[in-house]
């Protein structure tokens, strides 16, 4: 069989990785408005968003092992059929427990395509690893934008169930592309997924695992305000829907266009300036955030934000290619990426409290405060390269 070129085979992934994204960004608008239509209440609507997240935390190791036992390529074709049977299930979802279930399995799919996907990103061949991680992140959220974008105007003119089956005939489209994705080093055999799991036991012990899980964390903050507190307290500004939609989605422009900018940039050697960089910008923009009303500075600002959670979402990625082999590889991304769902768990209830309690703009500066003395405290934090050999060796 003829093989493909190192730039085809980047692009073929890449854009699998991007339609992927769409039917991920298809579902996260139709599932909420589907639940409104059979008069779900809200916290129901956000039982079935929400829950179902908690298992990505169990997943997310499970799928890091089963990568690093049997293989990205597989493991991402598994993904993407678990995405087909989840929109299947939706089809046919009319009350709570259905419509939980589907959530519960695409879920599943989102827990092991992160992982796989990040790790043969970091083993494709061609420039360097922040340049490929960079191209990947700008693949997933130019497509949930468009999904986001698609699935709103299909329901308004297809309604639900002509929308799920559109939704339906993409996922089958990404099911065969996954036939054709590159194939990257083979996995040593002789370990079981127990073992390579238990690894992540001695994986943690490091401080500078804990500080990517921490980046992790921070990276997810935007999306997490996006999804909460930013459309909220435009609301509250008096600002209609479409300006308000129009406005969060900057978040996204702002992600897309720093991780192409600095994606080549973020090299292990530079990996603590980029993490005070980073921190610094989500402190400064977060905490400006609740000192203005004007939407032309709101804006921008939420450009600004977004952008710094994606200088922080590369910086984590790079630092565990940094610190692993390739045979643990998805273990050490599942790691370190355990910081994202975290975040989109705790921070809204944290954050939401505090609101209820002092209000956004107390809430918003306080947070950036907080992410400026973790800029500064960064350097006390980050324990230099020495520990790279000690902790390689110690994964096995």
């Amino acid at each position: 069989m003829k093989s493909h070129s190192p730039t085809s085979s980047r692009l073929l992934f890449y854009s699998t990785t991007a339609l992927w994204n769409l039917t991920n960004g298809m579902m996260m608008i139709l599932v909420p408005l589907y639940a409104v239509s059979l008069g779900f209440s809200v916290l129901k609507i956000g039982s079935v968003i929400a829950l179902p997240v908690l298992a990505m935390l169990g997943i997310r190791f499970v799928g890091g092992a089963l990568c690093d036992r049997f293989g990205e390529r597989l493991i991402l074709q598994l993904c993407y059929l678990f995405s087909v049977f989840s929109v299947l299930l939706l089809l046919q979802a009319k009350g709570f427990g259905s419509l939980f279930i589907s959530q519960a399995v695409a879920n599943c799919s989102r827990s092991i395509f992160w992982t796989a996907s990040q790790s043969m990103t970091t083993q494709l061949p061609g420039p360097s690893v922040g340049k490929k991680l960079g191209h990947l992140s700008a693949c997933n959220h130019v497509g949930i934008l468009l999904g986001i974008s698609i699935g709103g105007a299909l329901a308004a003119f297809l309604g639900y169930y002509g929308s799920f089956l559109v939704l339906i005939g993409v996922s089958v489209i990404c099911v065969l592309l996954g036939l054709f994705l590159p194939r990257v080093e083979r996995k040593p055999s002789g370990r079981t997924v127990w073992q390579i799991t238990a690894g992540i036991g001695r994986f943690v012990r490091y401080p500078r695992v804990w500080l990517g899980i921490f980046a992790s964390f921070a990276a997810a903050l935007p999306s997490t305000l996006t999804q909460s507190l930013f459309p909220v307290y435009l609301s509250q500004l008096n600002y209609g829907e479409q300006w308000i939609g129009l406005t969060i989605s900057g978040r996204a422009l702002g992600m897309i266009a720093i991780v192409l900018i600095l994606g080549p940039l973020i090299t292990a050697p530079r990996l603590m300036g980029f993490f005070v960089l980073g921190t610094t910008g989500l402190g400064i923009f977060v905490a400006a955030s609740g000192l203005l009303d004007e939407l032309y500075l709101l804006g921008p600002c939420i450009v600004a934000v977004g952008a710094a959670g994606g200088v922080l979402d590369l910086w984590y990625q790079v630092q565990a290619t940094e610190l692993s082999e390739v045979r643990d590889r998805s273990m050490a991304m599942a790691t370190t990426s355990l910081g994202w769902p975290l975040s989109l768990i705790i921070a809204p209830l944290l954050l939401g409290w505090l609101v209820d309690t002092k209000g956004f703009q107390f809430t918003f500066v306080v947070t950036g405060v907080f992410f400026l003395l973790v800029a500064v405290g960064s350097r006390l934090w980050y324990l230099g390269v020495r520990q790279k050999a000690a902790l390689k060796s110690d994964l096995g």
